[in-house]
């Protein structure tokens, strides 16, 4: 089972970055683009 990580920001490229990053360490990634979709 992998650890999950919630990446919230209003740019898409700084989700992408940051959710390859974590990725490639073996985290699973969830994403919202801002405060109320992260809820």
């Amino acid at each position: 089972m992998h650890e999950r990580i919630l990446v919230v920001d209003d740019e898409p490229d700084v989700v992408e970055l940051i959710g390859f990053n974590l990725r490639s360490r073996g985290y699973e990634v969830i994403s919202a683009s801002n405060g109320l979709e992260a809820l």
